[in-house]
């Protein structure tokens, strides 16, 4: 199974659970999970099981065409790139969707070389400003300063972009993280926020996808803190040094996200394809 790909874990289809209806069922010993959108059904992944069975993918895809207005819509989503040309031998055309990005965490953490120059000195101008910053761990009692922070960082974003479905974006995003939030511990969520001069100022969350990966699902700051957003990632990620691997999961179409992804120098971009049948 595509071990290495953020999407197969509940939380990241979870925290959308205002924006879908999501379904499962097991056909053959295979678990197969559908999302409802206005009355038409995808895949948001593959059928998960020991082994990939042509006969589960095609009733389980029959299934979406079948009940389906807008027969367009269906599709299986978050299929790696390695297992593209098993499905074009059962007639499915590839489109890629996203590129998720991951790196050694040992990298994270250490920030070693030229490459890492900027890195570190944000860090070190964070240490220098605030010497007491340091991590805790989410508490519920924190919820409301974390939502107004995002509504401050949103609005800030907005501010700087006049691109609608980045706004779009900004907005949708919102409900996600206060169901994370919410929900964080039946959701197996790794939680922490940073106070500065007592006042609330960042908030991260990630999940184990596997004993090797894990993935960052949320990350917010204040984009005044010069050296904030460098520390508390490297931070976070010094917590998670028994992962060989971080996943800080795709870039959502977006330049900005894109080139901060790769200013980190990934060891692996992880390209992802939607399915279809013709």
């Amino acid at each position: 199974m595509p071990a290495e790909l953020s999407r197969y874990a509940f939380a990241p289809h979870y925290v959308w659970q205002n924006f879908f209806d999501f379904y499962w069922t097991i056909i053959d010993d295979q678990f197969c999970l559908f999302a409802n959108q206005d009355g038409d059904y995808f895949m948001p992944t593959l059928p998960m099981g020991v082994s990939l069975s042509q006969k589960v993918i095609r009733q389980a895809y029959a299934f979406t065409l079948k009940v389906n207005r807008a027969k367009q819509i269906a599709r299986i989503e978050n299929v790696p790139a390695r297992l593209i040309p098993f499905f074009r031998q059962m007639g499915f055309h590839a489109i890629q969707k996203e590129t998720e990005y991951l790196y050694e965490t040992d990298a994270l953490i250490q920030l070693k070389g030229d490459r890492y120059k900027s890195k570190r000195a944000a860090y070190n101008v964070l240490i220098r400003n605030h010497p007491a910053a340091q991590l805790q761990p989410y508490q519920p009692a924190h919820l409301v300063d974390c939502l107004a922070l995002y509504e401050s960082w949103k609005q800030e974003r907005w501010g700087r972009s006049h691109d609608d479905v980045y706004r779009a974006m900004l907005e949708d995003s919102w409900d996600s993280h206060r169901t994370g939030l919410l929900n964080y511990e039946a959701l197996n969520l790794v939680g922490r926020v940073i106070f500065i001069d007592g006042i609330l100022k960042g908030y991260t969350f990630g999940y184990p996808l596997n004993s090797e990966i894990f993935c960052i699902l949320f990350e917010v700051t204040d984009l005044k803190i010069k050296g904030l957003a460098q520390f508390l990632f490297r931070e976070f990620c010094q917590e998670q040094a028994g992962y060989q691997w971080i996943n800080t999961m795709d870039d959502s179409g977006l330049e900005n996200l894109k080139r901060v992804k790769l200013s980190y120098r990934p060891a692996k971009q992880l390209s992802s394809y939607n399915l279809f049948l013709p």
